[in-house]
């Protein structure tokens, strides 16, 4: 039906029941009329927008009226984790740091013996900066490109959607903790690694809760659906990028705490953010 006619009079039974200065203003209400089952008309008549509805239904659309009004009045639409700049600055410095320790590494072989994340040195012996200090480190030229490709979007997304600084620390602390629990895991064996894939899947994580929260705060009927996908769509990546291809030189552990710490992260992160950004704008 072709809501808006204009120089025509009103169907037979039709009468005026408000005008609007906007279309979409009239449209807004037309839906309340055909949520009634009833029939409608929107005529145009010197600027205005003229909303007919059936004559013995006056008062009921009236009435409906005045319901959907104060359901407007306390209707807070749920809020939204901004977007932020994509700290590209902050890429570019992580990108040189790894590949000056790489550097490093390779003039220097005792600079991996002395860094690398190790299960003995970590949990043994106590040397917890260890499971920072490996994030820089790698064990091939590929591996490195490929970190910093795959990281570098990863780490962007998570930039924009919690902030350049907050959510590179978030990926550096979300890697970290996956080191120290892959170390923890591995305690009583020659267990070391290496890489700053741990990140890389700590920040897909970090993204999977801030799907989570953000499906949370639209929660409708459909709410399961919308939980479920991101955490569907984070393994879905997951089983592309941080499985291998079975040769044993991924550390899968590590790509699985990297991503589970960085969504256990995500969830409160994005709400802290996202509260802290509401107060400072009503400040």
């Amino acid at each position: 039906m072709d809501l808006l006619e204009k120089n025509i009079e009103a169907a037979d039974g039709l009468i005026p029941i408000a005008h609007f200065d906007s279309l979409s203003e009239a449209q807004e209400y037309v839906l309340v009329i055909l949520a009634m089952n009833l029939d409608c008309l929107i005529k145009v008549d010197e600027g205005k927008y003229l909303l007919h509805a059936e004559s013995p239904f006056e008062l009921a659309v009236r009435e409906e009226f005045s319901l959907y009004q104060a359901e407007q009045k306390y209707h807070v639409p749920p809020p939204q984790i901004p977007v932020f700049s994509s700290g590209f600055d902050l890429f570019l410095v992580w990108a040189t740091v790894l590949f000056f320790c790489y550097s490093s590494q390779v003039e220097s072989p005792l600079v991996t013996e002395r860094f690398v994340n190790s299960s003995t040195k970590v949990i043994g012996d106590g040397e917890i900066y260890r499971s920072f200090t490996a994030l820089f480190l790698h064990g091939s030229m590929e591996h490195l490109l490929s970190n910093v490709a795959l990281g570098g979007l990863f780490c962007i997304l998570v930039a924009h959607s919690l902030g350049p600084w907050t959510g590179w620390v978030l990926i550096f602390l979300s890697g970290f903790l996956a080191n120290l629990a892959n170390a923890a895991l591995h305690f009583g064996t020659q267990f070391s690694s290496l890489g700053a894939s741990s990140a890389t899947f700590g920040a897909l994580g970090l993204l999977v809760g801030v799907g989570l929260y953000q499906a949370w705060l639209a929660r409708n009927v459909r709410s399961g659906f919308r939980v479920l996908a991101p955490l569907g769509i984070g393994l879905m990546l997951f089983s592309m990028w941080g499985i291998g291809d079975g040769s044993g030189n991924i550390d899968v552990t590590a790509h699985l705490l990297g991503l589970g710490f960085g969504t256990l992260i995500g969830l409160p992160a994005s709400w802290w953010k996202s509260g802290h950004v509401l107060a400072s704008a009503s400040a």
